[in-house]
C-alpha cells in the first residue's frame, strides 16, 4: 500500500547507492519524485543539512532528510501503515538476508568500480555523458563531457584505496564470474534471492549490480551473455511490481519455513570465501585502532580529518593475492546490523542460525565483532 505522503528523492540513475533506494520505492509502491544533485534545492537545502555532497537522499513533505540507504529504507518501512515487509521473520532467512545486503553495499564495490572505470574503451564515453547530464541536464554533449571530468578524475582515483590494481584485476574479475555464474544458477528456480519477493538481501545486491554492473556497457555485455538470469533479475528489481511471469505458481512471499534455498548456497560460499577475509582483516584492523585510542569518547566522529575517507589500510587474502584496501568503517556498522539481529534470537534459533553459516563459512560474520560499536549521527558515523 503506498504512502499518501510523497517524497523528494535526490539521486541519479548512474549512482550505485541511489539505484538500491530507488528500486525499494518502486517496489514498496512509495510515491516520490526524483531530483538530480543539480536541483536547487538539493544545493541550497539538502546539502548544507547533510553536510557534505552525497546522495541519495530523501526528503519528506515534514521536512525529515534522511541519508544512506539502509536508513532511507528502514524510515520508510516505518512511516508506512503497510511496510513493504524487507526484513524476512525466519532468523535463518532475516540473518542472511542482511549478511547479502551488506555484501552488496560493501563486498561487490570492487567488482563494481574496476568494470566501471578499467574498461575505457568501452565505457568512457557512455560514463561522460551519464556524469555530464547528471552536472547540467541541458548541456550539449560537447559540455556534458567537459562538465563530467572533475567528477570522473575523483572517482577514479578511489580504485587503489579498494584494492583495485592492475596485479588484482585477475582475481578480481575471477571472484566476479564465479559469483555471477552462481547468481545465474539460482535464479534458474527462483524469482529473487530468498524466494518470491525481494527482501533487503536483493536491494542490497541491486545497487551495484544496477547502476554499474548492468548499465555500462563493458559488464553490461558480459552479464547479459554470460549470465542472462542475473541480467532478468536486475530488470525484475527495476520494476515497479514483482515481475515475475517466469514463476506463475510462486507464492509472494520468501520460501517456507525459514528455508534457505539449496541453489542459494554456493552464493554464499562464494562470499564467504571472498568477503569473509576481508571482514575478518577489518575487524582486526579496527580493534587494533581502538586498543591504540583508548581516549577516544563517544560521539567523536570515527574520522575526525573530514579530507580522510578511512582510517588506515588493511590486508587480506584474495584467491592467494594480498589485497591492500582502505579500512572502510562503515563496513561494520553494517556488520554490527546482523550482530544485532543475531543477538535478538532465542538460544534455539541461534543454533540453527550457527549451524547454517557453519556449513557455508559465513560465521565470520557473527564472530568478528569490535570493541566498540559505530553509530550514525546527523549524517556522520561516530564511536559509541
Amino acid at each position: 500500500m503506498p504512502s499518501q505522503d510523497p517524497i523528494f528523492f535526490y539521486g541519479c540513475p548512474v549512482s550505485l547507492y541511489s539505484g538500491k533506494v530507488r528500486s525499494y520505492l518502486r517496489k514498496s509502491q512509495t510515491p516520490y519524485t526524483e531530483r538530480l544533485q543539480s536541483h536547487p534545492d538539493y544545493l541550497n537545502r539538502i546539502m548544507p543539512t547533510v553536510g557534505r555532497f552525497v546522495i541519495p537522499v530523501v526528503e519528506t513533505q515534514n521536512g525529515d532528510i534522511v541519508q544512506d540507504t539502509t536508513e532511507i529504507i528502514d524510515f520508510l518501512e516505518e512511516r508506512s501503515a503497510q511496510p513493504f515487509g524487507v526484513y524476512p521473520a525466519g532468523p535463518k532467512q532475516k540473518i542472511i538476508a542482511l549478511i547479502l545486503e551488506a555484501f552488496g553495499d560493501e563486498g561487490l564495490l570492487r567488482a563494481a568500480m574496476h568494470y566501471r572505470w578499467n574498461f575505457p574503451e568501452q565505457n568512457r564515453h557512455f560514463i561522460a555523458m551519464e556524469f555530464g547530464r547528471t552536472a547540467n541536464p541541458t548541456a550539449t554533449n560537447d559540455d556534458a563531457l567537459e562538465f563530467a571530468n572533475p567528477g570522473m578524475t575523483k572517482m577514479q582515483a578511489y580504485l587503489p584505496g579498494l584494492g583495485i590494481t592492475p596485479e588484482n584485476v585477475p582475481v578480481i574479475e575471477q571472484s566476479y564470474t564465479e559469483l555471477l555464474a552462481a547468481l545465474d544458477a539460482h535464479l534458474l528456480v527462483h524469482p529473487y534471492l530468498l524466494g518470491g519477493k525481494p527482501t533487503i538481501a536483493d536491494f542490497g545486491l541491486y545497487g551495484p549490480m544496477y547502476a554499474h554492473l548492468a548499465r555500462d556497457p563493458a559488464p553490461e555485455l558480459l552479464m547479459k551473455t554470460t549470465a542472462n538470469r542475473v541480467w532478468r533479475w536486475v530488470e525484475r528489481m527495476t520494476a515497479s511490481d514483482l515481475d515475475k511471469p517466469e514463476f506463475p505458481d510462486l507464492p509472494d512471499t520468501t520460501a517456507p519455513n525459514d528455508t534457505i534455498p539449496e541453489t542459494l548456497l554456493p552464493v554464499l560460499q562464494l562470499i564467504a570465501r571472498d568477503y569473509g577475509p576481508e571482514i575478518e582483516s577489518l575487524t582486526g584492523f579496527i580493534n587494533q585502532y581502538l586498543d591504540e585510542n583508548k581516549n577516544i569518547v563517544s560521539g567523536a566522529p570515527v574520522i575526525e580529518n573530514t579530507k580522510k575517507r578511512v582510517l588506515g589500510r588493511c590486508n587480506f587474502n584474495l584467491l592467494g593475492s594480498d589485497i591492500s584496501v582502505g579500512a572502510r568503517h562503515y563496513s561494520l556498522w553494517m556488520l554490527q546490523r546482523v550482530h544485532d539481529a543475531y543477538d535478538h534470537l532465542k538460544t534455539p534459533d541461534k543454533t540453527e542460525v550457527d549451524t547454517l553459516l557453519r556449513l557455508v563459512g559465513l560465521d565470520v560474520f557473527t564472530q568478528c565483532k569490535t570493541s566498540r560499536r559505530i553509530a550514525r549521527q546527523n549524517y556522520k558515523e561516530v564511536w559509541v
